[in-house]
């Protein structure tokens, strides 16, 4: 501020010389101008002037210039009290928003303390509830393990009695999965055997239902399921050396051509001389009955392999128990055999195989339960309820 004040001052100061230098030329230049207009008297002095002072004028400049410089130095101060001042708000402003922004610092790092401290709580009251789940499951692992270790020790025999049962689930699977009669009444037979081994007067019911299961299984009617398919393949191989039954054609007549000796016949006579003569330019014969039209080769194939397909699918109705099936694929191949086919040793063979299978009964009726079984689950059930209770 000192600074600009005092070139304030230079400047006023140069400002009122230069003015003063310029009243000094005015009035030089009217001087000299005066001169020339008039002339001078001869012998006559010159006047005299003393030359005008310019202190008033400086003073005046001066207190002009003193002037500007007060006003400067107010107008300077004005502008650096509204700097100062502008200054001063902004630092309030910014000072302001810093502690805003501190405080919304702390409420987040608040917040965020707060949760850490809510999630680690949960974390431990889960690990918490896991040590003590943990806890209960090794105390009831250990309590079974003594319960298992009591079972082995005190009730070996209880081992034989789920094993029979075990060997009951099995002949079930024999017989209603793979229609094998004879290994199911073969496990049912083993499973009376471990019964019997324990010894024990209340597995006499249990025995009992056995003996009744193993006698309804060897009263079902067997089926020699292997062989019928074995023959029906025999059957399915012939159809390869199968000929086609050729056209048959009726008998023709041979016409009468004998004169009768009646002389009331002449027209009857007359027509057998016309057609005996005509007989040997022209041939007519008349066939009756019915004539079948020839197969190609093409259809010849279609029906072979027609008749493969029904003696495969009696094959397969053999092994699923489809008696409807099974009957009518043999009914259908007979069928075709007869109406297609040359009647050779062939044919004759298959149709006899044929007439031989027809008729069989392949399905099978089974005992839909065992009676052994429910008794021997429930049984085990009891004991081992009264062995986990301790009883």
């Amino acid at each position: 501020m000192t600074d600009k004040t005092d070139k304030n001052q230079d400047n006023q100061k140069t400002t009122a010389g230069d003015n003063t230098q310029a009243e000094v030329i005015t009035t030089a230049s009217s001087t000299a101008s005066s001169g020339p207009g008039k002339p001078e008297q001869a012998g006559a002095q010159p006047e005299s002037k003393v030359p005008e002072t310019s202190e008033p004028k400086q003073e005046k400049a001066s207190s002009s210039g003193k002037v500007l410089a007060i006003v400067a130095i107010i107008i300077a101060l004005i502008l650096a009290v509204i700097l100062y001042w502008h200054g001063h708000n902004q630092a309030q402003v910014q000072a302001e928003q810093l502690t805003q922004l501190q405080q919304k610092m702390q409420q987040q790092e608040q917040q965020l303390q707060s949760s850490l401290q809510a999630a680690e709580s949960k974390q431990n009251k889960l690990l918490n509830n896991v040590a003590s789940r943990q806890d209960s499951l090794n105390e009831q692992i250990e309590g079974v393990s003594r319960k298992v270790l009591d079972l082995d020790s005190k009730r070996p025999n209880d081992w034989m009695l789920a094993e029979a049962e075990y060997l009951v689930r099995m002949a079930g699977r024999k017989l209603w999965l793979e229609q094998d009669a004879v290994a199911a009444a073969m496990m049912l037979a083993n499973a009376d055997e471990r019964l019997a081994a324990l010894n024990d007067p209340g597995l006499t019911p249990v025995r009992r239902a056995l003996a009744a299961d193993i006698a309804s299984i060897k009263s079902v009617k067997k089926v020699d399921r292997e062989g019928l398919v074995i023959k029906l393949n025999s059957i399915n191989d012939q159809v390869d050396k199968l000929q086609l039954d050729g056209v048959i054609m009726a008998r023709a007549e041979e016409p009468d051509f004998t004169l009768s000796d009646s002389i009331s016949d002449w027209k009857a006579n007359l027509k057998k001389s016309w057609a005996s003569f005509s007989d040997d330019f022209v041939t007519v014969r008349r066939r009756d009955g019915n004539v079948e039209a020839l197969l190609s080769p093409q259809q010849h194939w279609y029906l072979s392999e027609n008749l493969k397909g029904k003696l495969l699918q009696a094959q397969l109705a053999v092994y699923r128990e489809q008696q409807e099936i099974y009957d009518s694929s043999l009914a259908q191949s007979k069928q075709w055999l007869q109406d297609y086919f040359a009647d050779d040793s062939v044919r004759q063979f298959m149709l006899e195989q044929i007439d031989a299978l027809s008729g069989l009964q392949i399905k099978v009726d089974y005992p839909e339960q065992f009676a052994a079984q429910d008794s021997l689950k429930q049984l085990l059930d009891d004991r081992l309820q009264r062995l986990l209770t301790g009883q």
